[in-house]
């Protein structure tokens, strides 16, 4: 008879999804909120969108493909099962992030109401689109590790549209006209450059704690374990 240990299951499926799912669900909550009225006419989001209209809904479509597909390429499993699709749908978010960084740039030179906010704009996409152009390289040169760092990099920068709403609905002094637009820009361009950075080096900013986890994990009794009994 011979005994075989279980592999521990991890919680981390979980929670992407978790995660993934709130995020989304903030998302189409801020659109609403913010956009509801934009297909009138006559309401005050159209008129403020009417100078860049076309150009809006090109880069809105194109930055929407790319926070959606961008979701499945963090599935261990698909990348793990599905290579082909892995590297399909990593294409098309390089290609959907190289349309809509521009055209955010034709918006915002031509909504912008200063030249902070047109520069906060111009942050946040080069921003994208730069660390989306290194984990492009990344892979295409085989370093598959930088290659998943930069794609942590990558995304926040998407998120910027979810969040720079979400503030102005959780902080209501940001809604206070043109400079609380800038803040929230800013604030949001701040936190993409910084928060991804220190996730992907959480490991090696905070040694100590992975080296208890698993020195814990060593001294678990083995009966503690799920086992499986394999009879021959």
């Amino acid at each position: 008879m011979a005994t075989a240990t279980a592999p521990a299951v991890t919680s981390r499926s979980n929670t992407k999804i978790v995660f993934f799912a709130v995020f989304f669900a903030l998302t189409l909550f801020v659109i609403y909120h913010k956009n509801a009225g934009v297909l009138d006419p006559s309401s005050p989001i159209a008129r403020h969108f009417a100078p860049a209209k076309w150009y809006v809904i090109v880069h809105g479509f194109f930055g929407a493909i790319a926070m959606a597909v961008a979701a499945f390429q963090f599935s261990n499993r698909l990348r793990a099962q599905y290579l082909r699709v892995h590297r399909m749908l990593g294409y098309v978010y390089v290609t959907s992030v190289l349309l809509a960084t521009p055209l955010a740039v034709v918006v915002a030179m031509k909504l912008s109401r200063s030249p902070s906010q047109f520069v906060a704009n111009c942050v946040i996409s080069a921003g994208w689109v730069t660390t989306t152009m290194i984990a492009l390289y990344c892979i295409r040169t085989g370093n598959i590790v930088q290659h998943r760092r930069w794609m942590i990099r990558s995304y926040p920068w998407a998120m910027v549209f979810t969040f720079n709403r979400l503030v102005g609905l959780l902080l209501p002094s940001t809604r206070a006209g043109h400079s609380g637009a800038e803040a929230r820009l800013w604030l949001s361009a701040v936190l993409a450059a910084f928060l991804p950075t220190i996730l992907v080096e959480w490991r090696a900013i905070f040694p100590q704690r992975r080296a208890k986890t698993n020195a814990v994990l060593r001294r678990e009794p083995a009966g503690e374990s799920e086992q499986v009994e394999v009879r021959s």
